[in-house]
Protein backbone atom coordinates (compact mmCIF):
# COMPACT_ATOMS: atom_id res chain seq x y z
CA UNK A 1 0.00 0.00 0.00
CA UNK A 2 2.57 2.43 1.00
CA UNK A 3 4.80 1.81 -2.65
CA UNK A 4 1.30 2.51 -4.56
CA UNK A 5 1.01 5.52 -2.05
CA UNK A 6 4.04 6.69 -3.38
CA UNK A 7 3.98 6.07 -7.23
CA UNK A 8 0.36 7.54 -7.40
CA UNK A 9 2.31 10.88 -5.68
CA UNK A 10 5.62 10.37 -7.83
CA UNK A 11 2.57 10.21 -11.54
CA UNK A 12 0.69 14.00 -10.18
CA UNK A 13 4.23 15.26 -9.46
CA UNK A 14 5.16 13.65 -12.94
CA UNK A 15 5.55 17.11 -14.92
CA UNK A 16 8.10 18.82 -12.30
CA UNK A 17 10.48 15.57 -12.59
CA UNK A 18 10.57 15.21 -16.41
CA UNK A 19 11.67 19.27 -16.74
CA UNK A 20 14.85 18.33 -14.96
CA UNK A 21 16.02 15.15 -17.74
CA UNK A 22 18.42 14.35 -19.97
CA UNK A 23 16.98 13.46 -23.41
CA UNK A 24 18.43 11.58 -26.36
CA UNK A 25 17.58 13.79 -29.62
CA UNK A 26 17.53 12.22 -32.86
CA UNK A 27 17.00 14.78 -35.94
CA UNK A 28 14.58 13.52 -38.38
CA UNK A 29 14.57 16.11 -40.88
CA UNK A 30 13.55 19.64 -41.76
CA UNK A 31 9.45 19.04 -40.98
CA UNK A 32 7.43 22.60 -41.34
CA UNK A 33 10.73 24.43 -42.12
CA UNK A 34 10.76 26.49 -45.38
CA UNK A 35 14.10 27.72 -47.41
CA UNK A 36 15.53 30.55 -46.08
CA UNK A 37 18.77 32.30 -47.63
CA UNK A 38 19.94 28.97 -48.69
CA UNK A 39 19.00 26.83 -45.13
CA UNK A 40 15.49 25.55 -44.18
CA UNK A 41 13.90 27.66 -40.97
CA UNK A 42 11.27 26.98 -38.94
CA UNK A 43 10.01 24.12 -37.06
CA UNK A 44 12.23 20.97 -37.61
CA UNK A 45 11.32 17.71 -36.94
CA UNK A 46 13.27 15.18 -33.68
CA UNK A 47 12.96 12.19 -31.84
CA UNK A 48 13.09 13.13 -28.23
CA UNK A 49 13.48 9.70 -26.38
CA UNK A 50 11.88 8.49 -29.25
CA UNK A 51 8.60 10.52 -29.11
CA UNK A 52 8.28 12.43 -32.07
CA UNK A 53 8.57 16.50 -31.37
CA UNK A 54 8.84 20.19 -33.20
CA UNK A 55 11.81 22.27 -32.84
CA UNK A 56 13.40 25.14 -33.64
CA UNK A 57 17.18 25.54 -33.42
CA UNK A 58 19.17 28.81 -31.76
CA UNK A 59 22.90 27.94 -33.43
CA UNK A 60 23.11 28.65 -37.35
CA UNK A 61 27.24 27.56 -37.04
CA UNK A 62 26.21 23.94 -36.39
CA UNK A 63 25.11 21.90 -39.25
CA UNK A 64 23.55 18.73 -38.54
CA UNK A 65 22.17 16.22 -40.57
CA UNK A 66 18.63 13.38 -41.02
CA UNK A 67 19.65 10.68 -38.41
CA UNK A 68 22.44 12.85 -36.20
CA UNK A 69 21.64 11.55 -32.64
CA UNK A 70 22.95 13.30 -29.34
CA UNK A 71 22.53 13.87 -25.71
CA UNK A 72 20.75 16.56 -24.81
CA UNK A 73 19.85 18.73 -20.97
CA UNK A 74 16.32 19.82 -20.50
CA UNK A 75 16.83 23.59 -19.12
CA UNK A 76 13.77 25.43 -17.79
CA UNK A 77 13.39 29.49 -17.75
CA UNK A 78 14.67 28.54 -14.00
CA UNK A 79 17.55 26.72 -15.08
CA UNK A 80 18.42 29.16 -17.22
CA UNK A 81 17.96 32.35 -15.15
CA UNK A 82 20.35 30.16 -12.62
CA UNK A 83 22.81 29.64 -14.53
CA UNK A 84 22.84 26.79 -16.17
CA UNK A 85 25.48 25.76 -18.75
CA UNK A 86 23.81 26.23 -21.86
CA UNK A 87 25.00 26.74 -25.01
CA UNK A 88 25.62 30.56 -25.55
CA UNK A 89 26.25 32.27 -22.51
CA UNK A 90 24.08 35.01 -20.93
CA UNK A 91 20.01 34.87 -19.88
CA UNK A 92 19.10 37.85 -21.42
CA UNK A 93 19.65 36.27 -25.68
CA UNK A 94 17.37 33.40 -23.76
CA UNK A 95 15.02 36.02 -22.72
CA UNK A 96 14.86 37.65 -26.28
CA UNK A 97 14.61 34.26 -28.31
CA UNK A 98 12.43 33.21 -25.80
CA UNK A 99 9.96 36.09 -26.74
CA UNK A 100 10.65 35.55 -30.53
CA UNK A 101 9.97 31.96 -30.67
CA UNK A 102 6.66 32.97 -28.40
CA UNK A 103 5.54 34.45 -31.70
CA UNK A 104 5.86 30.77 -33.75
CA UNK A 105 2.72 29.18 -32.59
CA UNK A 106 0.07 31.40 -34.68
CA UNK A 107 2.87 32.43 -37.49
CA UNK A 108 2.75 31.12 -40.61
CA UNK A 109 6.17 28.73 -41.90
CA UNK A 110 7.29 31.81 -43.91
CA UNK A 111 7.16 34.29 -41.22
CA UNK A 112 8.45 31.74 -39.01
CA UNK A 113 11.36 31.01 -41.35
CA UNK A 114 12.08 34.82 -40.41
CA UNK A 115 11.60 34.37 -36.92
CA UNK A 116 14.21 31.83 -36.77
CA UNK A 117 16.74 34.25 -38.72
CA UNK A 118 15.98 37.09 -35.83
CA UNK A 119 17.08 33.85 -33.19
CA UNK A 120 20.06 33.52 -35.02
CA UNK A 121 21.11 36.52 -35.05
CA UNK A 122 20.55 37.21 -31.47
CA UNK A 123 22.59 34.27 -30.08
CA UNK A 124 25.18 34.77 -32.78
CA UNK A 125 25.31 38.73 -34.44
CA UNK A 126 25.78 38.63 -38.18
CA UNK A 127 25.31 35.34 -38.88
CA UNK A 128 22.77 35.08 -41.32
CA UNK A 129 21.14 37.37 -43.90
CA UNK A 130 18.19 39.27 -42.02
CA UNK A 131 14.81 40.14 -44.68
CA UNK A 132 13.22 43.40 -43.87
CA UNK A 133 10.54 41.13 -41.29
CA UNK A 134 13.27 39.39 -39.99
CA UNK A 135 14.96 42.44 -39.03
CA UNK A 136 11.81 43.66 -37.55
CA UNK A 137 11.27 40.69 -35.16
CA UNK A 138 15.32 41.00 -34.44
CA UNK A 139 14.67 45.08 -33.47
CA UNK A 140 11.87 44.42 -30.98
CA UNK A 141 13.75 41.48 -29.73
CA UNK A 142 16.64 43.95 -29.26
CA UNK A 143 14.85 46.70 -27.84
CA UNK A 144 15.18 46.16 -24.32
CA UNK A 145 11.80 45.62 -23.86
CA UNK A 146 12.03 41.85 -23.61
CA UNK A 147 15.67 41.50 -21.45
CA UNK A 148 13.19 39.80 -18.63
CA UNK A 149 10.52 38.30 -20.56
CA UNK A 150 9.74 35.16 -18.73
CA UNK A 151 9.34 32.48 -21.26
CA UNK A 152 8.93 29.69 -18.39
CA UNK A 153 5.49 28.89 -20.26
CA UNK A 154 6.62 29.11 -23.97
CA UNK A 155 9.77 26.85 -24.25
CA UNK A 156 12.43 24.94 -22.77
CA UNK A 157 15.96 24.42 -24.18
CA UNK A 158 17.70 21.27 -24.99
CA UNK A 159 20.92 22.13 -24.96
CA UNK A 160 23.72 19.43 -26.27
CA UNK A 161 25.97 17.71 -23.43
CA UNK A 162 28.25 18.11 -24.79
CA UNK A 163 27.95 21.39 -26.36
CA UNK A 164 29.39 19.82 -29.80
CA UNK A 165 27.92 16.92 -29.67
CA UNK A 166 24.96 18.50 -31.60
CA UNK A 167 22.26 21.27 -32.34
CA UNK A 168 20.79 23.55 -29.33
CA UNK A 169 17.29 23.09 -29.73
CA UNK A 170 13.73 25.07 -28.42
CA UNK A 171 10.91 23.38 -27.66
CA UNK A 172 7.39 23.71 -26.14
CA UNK A 173 6.46 23.51 -22.75
CA UNK A 174 4.63 20.20 -22.56
CA UNK A 175 0.92 21.01 -21.66
CA UNK A 176 0.17 20.46 -18.07
CA UNK A 177 -2.11 18.12 -16.53
CA UNK A 178 -5.36 19.35 -17.01
CA UNK A 179 -7.10 20.40 -13.93
CA UNK A 180 -9.34 16.79 -14.14
CA UNK A 181 -6.43 14.89 -13.72
CA UNK A 182 -5.08 16.74 -10.79
CA UNK A 183 -8.40 16.36 -9.15
CA UNK A 184 -8.77 12.84 -9.82
CA UNK A 185 -5.09 12.72 -8.45
CA UNK A 186 -6.00 14.45 -5.07
CA UNK A 187 -9.37 12.18 -5.18
CA UNK A 188 -7.62 9.55 -5.17
CA UNK A 189 -4.92 10.60 -2.26
CA UNK A 190 -8.19 11.28 -0.72
CA UNK A 191 -9.94 7.68 -0.73
CA UNK A 192 -6.46 6.36 -0.17
CA UNK A 193 -6.29 8.21 3.34
CA UNK A 194 -9.46 7.36 3.95
CA UNK A 195 -9.14 3.14 3.45
CA UNK A 196 -5.96 3.61 5.40
CA UNK A 197 -7.91 5.36 8.74
CA UNK A 198 -10.71 2.71 8.23
CA UNK A 199 -8.14 -0.02 8.47
CA UNK A 200 -6.59 1.09 11.48
CA UNK A 201 -10.06 2.21 13.37
CA UNK A 202 -10.46 0.56 16.53
CA UNK A 203 -13.69 -1.96 16.20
Amino acid sequence: MKKFFLILLFWVAGITLVEAATVTIKFVGPGASVPYHGVDAGYYEVKIDGTTGTVMCDDFSTVIHAGDTWTANVFTYADVMGGAATKFSGAVKYAQAGWLYSQTALASPSDRAQIQGAIWNIMIPGSVVMDSLAQWYYNQAASGSYDNFNWSNTMLVLSPNPHTAGQEFLTPVPVPLPASALLLGSGLLGIMGFIRNKKHKPK
